[in-house]
């Protein structure tokens, strides 16, 4: 689910940031167009007055739009001999357009709803309504009578509904954009038959438009399109695509995206046969099959991109004759084999991504011979330790990069020092490299210019610098290394993570001021010590705080200005005293781990956090009873964490009201009474599920902010930022080891703790061991068919085992020991 939400974010982010192939959209220029005629048509001025009054303009856009003289308004174009109207250029970009940028889509659209007087402009040629509003209404059937138009662009501007098959007869139109903006495909194209009329086509684009319903028939009505020169159906609901086509009618075709639909069917071959194409766009379409020798026909291919599919097997050496490539996007294949040296003369290239394949073999200088263009370069292989980066330790390559991602290669064990020659830098992703020894001090020296730096899982070590500064929002990865002292003050950063180091000392209350930006702290598995600094309080910004399994002491300090904190765990150190009233008095707090300190009291304070998924309060010294409030208020509970504590009573029956509840570990604690037959009412028991908690349901501005930012780098990297979403995709994959530092939880099983990394999500338990509990096991519990753990063990449980116990199937671990029940006859034979 986490990787559905980020194929969410990244499909919005893929269609409104790079519509139209370039990152940074300046606003039309609505300048008067110049005449000869010091007057308009009567009958065209009152239409575009007509349609002016069913238009709300809240920027003022068209307070042109007075007088007699309509010729010079804004954004309306007359022929110079006539004096008709010939151009209505309405459309609304952003203006200076930064996808990091939260006000972004903020910007002056027209809305409400086209008039029919525009019908009186019978001489339009161009008509572009583009990222306006209307609102969701249909778009006019009426803008099919205007049999001069060549240029009809409806793109973005919320429309709903049919798309009017009357377009049909617009036969003189050259250029069609009717994609839409929303994720749920609310513009229909329920049958493509009518587009054979527009016999002079050159570019239809229908990007989010649902053309479900059209999947079989589609090809066949966009081949009858002979001067069709740019194609795009992203993300269009397509499932269907013949893998020949006997005649192509298209042939002078240059741009062909079809990313983002479903066909999952062998990749088409008759696409390599089209000699004229420079762009090829197939990601994320679960295509299978390999990539043949016939690539090489693309002779004009400038991007072939291809990533996210099933392709298996080995990449023809003749790709090393696509002389005018310059991107190649092959990532997460199943390519195998070793990559081809004919890569090495692939001059022009300026983007390789090959990451996330079943790469083998060497990699070496020769693979990179006459990259000298080359910016953007990804590498990673699937299997362990099948891939070897060997260049040498003295190379001086040929380019000078911009981002750099190598992940589960066998680098030298030196840190290289080839990258001293990389002066651009400013995303570096070394991540499982094998790399050991100190990082050089003319490495951090790029800090300032550095938006992210992953040295994720090697073997550094030796003294951080004290004190860096990162390019603003940037992200810092030095997790899984051998790095000493004390933390660094690296200000400028968005997101840190030290985990699993071996940093020592007190936090020290400044560095609050050196990384006031921080979104994601995570300092977790260290040997910090003292306790946690007040001023923690200043980090505004702060969403995720991970300091588990450190030396920490003291009071859990006031955070009552971290509104947007939504995770922090702190368990495993030695933290004691109440749980603080202001943790959930203005944070959206959703994860809370404090297992394993000493903390006590009752859980009162609890009781405004009313969006916790987890709560992790195991291995402290809690008493009391289970307040009925968890069971009432906290609806989105799914990880409930009470073992080991000094609770007492009975098990509250409101527990069994949570929906979401997929994780309940009461043991070692004095609860009495019998089970609650209601625990087979937890319906997040009744099937197994997919990443189904709230964690999966939200995704982090952090997460966010960073992806978006080394989206943008490479975006203004790659000729006309046209591969914003391929940097995003770069983006998430370094940012997989922070998520998953969220997504660890221990339980005790059998009387072993277990660490379920990445897949807490998917472990479904119930742990009621080690209390007082009496009576019979209850028969509802035997409906819980999903359950995996199932520990009842230590109780003064009597009576049968129950024999539908044989009918949980998902069931792994099963302990009912140290009870007084009766023999299991063939309860367990399935």
């Amino acid at each position: 689910m986490i990787t559905s939400i980020f194929t969410y974010f990244l499909l919005l982010f893929l269609v409104h940031l790079f519509s139209n192939g370039f990152i940074s959209l300046q606003a039309s220029e609505f300048v008067s167009y110049s005449t000869n005629f010091t007057t308009c048509w009567e009958i065209e001025r009152n239409a575009l007055l007509k349609f002016k009054e069913g238009l709300q303009d809240p920027s003022g856009r068209l307070s042109s739009w007075v007088g007699n003289y309509c010729c010079t308004w804004s954004g309306v174009g007359c022929d110079r001999q006539t004096g008709h109207v010939t151009k209505l250029d309405l459309g609304m970009p952003p203006i200076s357009f930064k996808i990091n940028d939260p006000k972004a889509f903020d910007f002056p659209s027209l809305q409400g709803t086209i008039s029919p007087s525009l019908l009186d402009l019978k001489y339009l040629y161009y008509l572009d309504l583009s990222w306006n509003n209307f609102e969701q209404t249909p778009i006019p059937n009426f803008i099919g009578s205007f049999t001069k138009l060549e240029h009809l662009d409806l793109s973005y501007a919320y429309f709903s509904g049919l798309v009017p098959p009357h377009l049909g007869n617009l036969s003189n139109l050259r250029y069609l954009d009717l994609s839409s903006q929303n994720l749920d495909q609310d513009t229909l194209v329920s049958d493509l038959s009518w587009i054979h009329g527009l016999s002079s086509l050159e570019l239809l684009r229908l990007k989010m438009a649902n053309l479900s319903f059209a999947s079989t028939s589609w090809l066949q009505a966009i081949n009858k399109l002979p001067s069709l020169m740019e194609l795009d159906l992203s993300f269009c609901g397509l499932h269907e695509i013949p893998t020949s086509l006997p005649i192509l009618n298209f042939s002078s075709i240059q741009i062909i995206h079809l990313s983002l639909n479903h066909f999952n069917s062998p990749l088409p071959g008759w696409l390599f046969n089209i000699s004229s194409l420079v762009e090829l766009d197939l990601s994320s379409n679960g295509f299978t099959g390999q990539i043949t020798p016939s690539v090489q026909n693309l002779n004009n291919m400038r991007d072939l991109v291809l990533h996210e599919n099933d392709l298996s097997g080995p990449l023809p050496i003749s790709i090393g004759n696509l002389s005018s490539l310059e991107t190649l996007f092959l990532s997460s294949n199943q390519l195998n084999g070793t990559i081809p040296k004919t890569i090495g003369q692939l001059k022009k290239l300026i983007m390789l991504a090959l990451s996330s394949n079943n790469w083998g073999g060497v990699v070496s200088r020769i693979h990179f011979l006459h990259l000298n263009n080359m910016k953007v370069f990804l590498l990673s292989s699937i299997k362990e330790k099948s891939l070897v980066f060997d260049v040498g330790y003295d190379w001086i390559p040929p380019f000078s990069l911009n981002l750099i991602f190598i992940k589960n290669c066998q680098m030298n064990s030196k840190f290289p020092i080839w990258l001293q020659t990389q002066k651009e830098l400013k995303i570096v992703e070394l991540i499982e490299v094998g790399i050991s020894g100190y990082v050089p001090d003319w490495f951090w020296k790029l800090s300032p210019q550095m938006e992210t730096l992953s040295l994720h899982n090697n073997k550094l070590c030796g003294e951080l610098p004290r004190s860096l500064q990162f390019h603003p929002h940037s992200l810092v990865d030095l997790s899984f290394n051998l790095f000493e002292g004390p933390v660094p003050l690296f200000s400028g950063v968005n997101m840190l993570s030290l985990k699993n180091n071996s940093l020592s000392g007190p936090i020290p209350a400044n560095f609050v001021n050196a990384m006031l930006h921080l979104a994601f702290m995570d300092l977790s598995e260290n040997y910090f010590n003292g306790s946690i600094p007040s001023s923690i309080n200043k980090l505004e910004k702060l969403q995720v705080l991970l300091l588990e399994n450190n030396e920490l002491s003291g009071k859990i300090p006031s955070m009552n200005r971290l509104n947007k904190l939504w995770t922090l765990d702190l368990s495993n150190n030695n933290l004691f005293g109440n749980i603080p009233c202001s943790l959930c008095s203005q944070s959206p707090l959703i994860h809370l781990k404090l297992n394993g300190n000493n903390f006590y009291g009752k859980l009162s304070s609890l009781r405004n956090c009313t969006n916790l998924g987890t709560l992790g309060l195991a291995n402290n010294q809690f008493h009391g009873g289970i307040p009925r409030w968890i069971g009432e208020t906290l609806s989105c509970l799914s990880i409930l964490q009470l073992r080991g504590n000094m609770f007492r009573g009975k098990i509250p029956k409101s527990l069994c009201s949570l929906p979401l509840l997929h994780v309940m570990d009461l043991g070692q604690n004095n609860f009495s009474g019998s089970i609650p037959p209601c625990l087979g009412n937890l319906s997040s028991l009744y099937q197994s599920k997919n990443d189904t908690s709230v964690f999966a349901a939200v995704a982090t501005d952090a997460v966010a902010t960073n992806v978006i930012t080394i989206a943008t780098t490479v975006a203004t990297i790659v000729t006309g930022g046209k591969e914003g979403v391929v940097a995003a995709a770069i983006a998430f994959e370094g940012l997989m080891p922070l998520i998953d530092e969220m997504r660890d939880m221990e339980f005790n099983v059998k009387g072993q703790t277990l660490e379920f990394v990445k897949i807490i999500d998917l472990v479904n338990l119930i742990d009621l061991s080690s209390n007082n509990l009496e009576g019979e096991i209850p028969e509802e519990i035997m409906k819980l068919s999903a359950l995996g753990t199932l520990n009842l063990s230590r109780n003064q449980l009597t009576g049968n085992i129950p024999e539908k116990i044989g009918d949980l199937q998902l069931l792994e671990t099963l302990d009912l020991s140290v009870n007084h029940l009766s023999a299991m006859r063939c309860a367990v034979s399935t």
